[in-house]
């Protein structure tokens, strides 16, 4: 059994988004075949109290640890998954425990699985089965001896192509009840991992060493076609990176008459360096891009490393727009930003005519070089408040104003109505949700100052 965690205490609740957990369907892919796996999504399941009551022990329970925000959620689940099955082995994966071995302490668990996890949980799977005490290998550790597992055992980047394809046929009852931003239903699908560029911000490229890696244009087909769904994720870190790949891949969806609708991520400065691709990619379905501007001025964007500049925002954007390609462009708000910064930054949302603007407070994710640089200066060690809806850093403003303008922010860019986005049904363009789902996030952000405040250090760790 694999478990995927609630999002109970995150400011973006599941009832703003609620993706498919592409990351257990790869791990069931590789475990098809030698075992029987269920994928328990416990935003949509019941708890597992309840499954346990209609169901026999599993041999084996997988619990995420998917964000660093979940790693107490997480702890719960592994500590419920004990108390039912007390002699069934507990394993513990995600992106959390393959970047950081913080706050992984106090967890019910056996073993810890690091990077795509795919083969070391077999390995896992398969001793267990054999009756053999499992020996660790390279991604897999004992849960007391995990310290490390995140740097020198953490398995390396392999070929895209060699990871099995991931078994949707375990959440096919829950198809229609993943969704993300616009698009209800959506799949999330995967064309390539890694990036070549290094954000202070992200961890991303430090998982794969800067390496870019990428899925051959069969294998892209052979997913696309594994589902029946109109709207398509692209999870990919930045899928333009490769121009003339793009376009040999946008052609074959062509020719093999996929008709979908896309939402990918992809940089300014990749979009303007290759046009025609992004013309071709709109020929073909793609419907909307995360565009990361993060900032509309050269000194933020070169203290990000970002690496790309306000002009090409702007010629960016015009590029999309022209092509029909809607705009969720993302801004970094500083911790250090004065009444005025917030009245600069939505101007420039309306300036830029940005679809569907979306923010985030700088944040020290685990994993980054920010964090490794500056953790010393945060105000609270609670792993929940990394969820870029929170400063973890001192600010200007008074702590409660800081988060009102911040709410502000948000509520603006879901009064705005853009044509093709919205409709007088629903007018937000923040996120596809009930109205009243919106209206308790930005109540939460208000009161994020009672959250925020300094206090003790509460590290659930091995600080390795």
């Amino acid at each position: 059994m694999l478990v995927w965690p609630r999002n109970e205490r995150a400011l973006l609740s599941d009832r703003l988004s609620c993706c498919e957990p592409l990351p257990l369907e790869y791990l069931g892919g590789a475990l098809r075949g030698d075992h029987d796996v269920t994928i328990h999504d416990l935003r949509i399941d019941p708890p597992l109290e309840q499954y346990a009551l209609s169901h026999e022990p599993p041999d084996l329970v997988g619990v995420a640890i998917p964000y660093t925000t979940s790693a107490h959620v997480s702890r719960e689940v592994s500590r419920e998954a004990r108390r039912l099955w007390p002699n069934v082995p507990i394993v513990l994966g995600g992106h959390h425990p393959t970047v950081s071995a913080e706050w992984l302490d106090g967890f019910a668990a056996d073993w810890v699985v690091a990077g795509e996890g795919g083969a070391p949980l077999s390995h896992l799977a398969a001793e267990l089965e054999a009756g053999r005490t499992p020996t660790p290998v390279l991604g897999l550790a004992p849960y007391d001896a995990r310290t490390g597992l995140e740097r020198d055992r953490r398995p390396k980047p392999a070929a895209l192509n060699n990871l099995p394809m991931p078994d949707r046929s375990l959440l096919a009852h829950h198809r229609q009840d993943y969704f993300h931003s616009i698009y209800r239903p959506v799949s999330l699908i995967r064309f390539t991992a890694g990036c070549p560029y290094t954000c202070k911000f992200c961890s991303l490229w430090r998982m794969t060493d800067r390496r870019y890696l990428v899925k051959d244009i069969d294998r892209v087909l052979a997913e696309i076609a594994d589902i029946d769904g109109q709207n398509l994720y692209v999870v990919d870190d930045e899928a333009f990176i490769q121009p003339a790949r793009m376009l040999e891949l946008a052609d074959a969806i062509d020719k093999a008459g996929v008709r979908k609708r896309f939402h990918m991520y992809v940089r300014t400065d990749t979009a303007l360096r290759r046009p025609d691709v992004i013309v071709r990619w709109a020929e073909v379905g793609l419907d909307s891009v995360l565009v990361g501007a993060e900032s509309m001025t050269d000194e933020e964007l070169s203290d990000y490393r970002k690496g790309t500049d306000p002009g090409q925002t702007r010629r960016a954007l015009d590029l999309f727009h022209a092509n029909g390609v809607k705009v969720r462009a993302n801004f970094i708000v500083q911790p250090n930003w004065v009444d005025e910064d917030f009245a600069r930054l939505s101007r420039t949302v309306e300036e830029l005519q940005v679809d569907m603007p979306s923010f985030s407070v700088l944040t020290p994710l685990p994993g980054t070089d920010l964090y490794d640089e500056s953790r010393s200066e945060l105000i609270s060690d609670n792993p929940e408040l990394f969820d870029c809806y929170h400063t973890l850093f001192p600010t200007r403003l008074p702590l409660e104003s800081f988060y009102h303008r911040l709410a502000d922010l948000l509520a603006g860019a879901s009064a705005r109505t853009t044509p093709g986005v919205t409709s007088g049904a629903d007018p937000s363009v923040f996120y596809y949700s009930d109205d009243s789902a919106f209206d308790e996030m930005l109540r939460s952000l208000r009161d994020g100052a009672d959250w925020s405040r300094p206090r003790e250090p509460e590290r659930l760790s091995s600080t390795g």
